[in-house]
């Protein structure tokens, strides 16, 4: 049986509830990301590199994200509870799903889901950290395999396949502005198992420009005959 983490730390959950009050009026965002995942079995190891952009309307319900590796560009979009993603050539097009509404649709968004997994997972109290040369509060957690599972998001997950008992270690970090109580940074570390092989993936999110206008436009080709199973050819 493995070790169950320790109790939340009061302070942590304080500023965690701080950062929730926070972000509750704030009508818009952008965020960047960046995730690296090295990848390793037997004498073989790889690592893949992702970064990307993104803005957030929260009021007009809606978002668009763009992310690259080294040989592909994927743009994706979110409008009111139906979510797009590129689809890669010769195919080309959008996949199309649905956007569950059993939560609030700014759950949807990188910000808001990950103040979720804090939420749901039990939290530390780091104090006054630097970042960027800038002052912090940092609260770090430790996310169960089945909160992690029901919060990534496959449009920046990709390839990575987070199967039930694979995932291990997994540390979670929130960098706090102390003076407005909002989220500036998020970073989810999670290694993973399966049949013999290893990987670890760190995921960094930075949030900035809360409630500045953000007029997100979506191209009318978004629209057009989208594919309602996925991207043709994906796994």
């Amino acid at each position: 049986m493995s070790d169950s983490p320790p109790p939340s730390d009061e302070r942590a959950v304080a500023a965690v509830e701080e950062a929730n009050r926070s972000i509750a009026s704030v009508d818009a965002y952008r965020f960047q990301m960046d995730m690296h995942v090295t990848a390793s079995d037997g004498d073989q190891s790889r690592t893949v590199s992702v970064d990307g952009d993104g803005a957030v309307n929260v009021s007009a319900k809606r978002m668009q994200a763009t992310t690259r590796t080294q040989d592909q560009t994927v743009k994706s979009y979110i409008d009111g509870y139906r979510a797009y993603q590129g689809c890669q050539d010769p195919w080309g097009g959008y996949a199309v799903e649905n956007v569950s509404r059993s939560e609030p649709w700014a759950t949807t968004t990188p910000l808001h889901r990950q103040l979720l997994l804090f939420e749901r997972s039990n939290v530390y109290w780091r104090g006054n950290e630097t970042l960027d040369g800038n002052r912090t509060v940092l609260v770090t957690a430790s996310p169960s395999t089945e909160t992690i599972r029901s919060l990534m998001d496959r449009r920046q997950a990709g390839d990575m396949e987070l199967r039930r008992g694979s995932l291990e270690n997994a540390t979670a970090r929130l960098w706090l502005d102390p003076e407005t109580n909002r989220p500036v940074q998020s970073e989810l570390r999670i290694q993973i198992s399966q049949r013999g092989a290893t990987a670890t993936a760190t995921i960094t999110v930075q949030y900035s420009e809360y409630g500045d206008p953000a007029a997100i436009s979506i191209p009318p080709a978004v629209y057009d005959d989208p594919h309602e199973l996925g991207c043709p050819g994906a796994s």
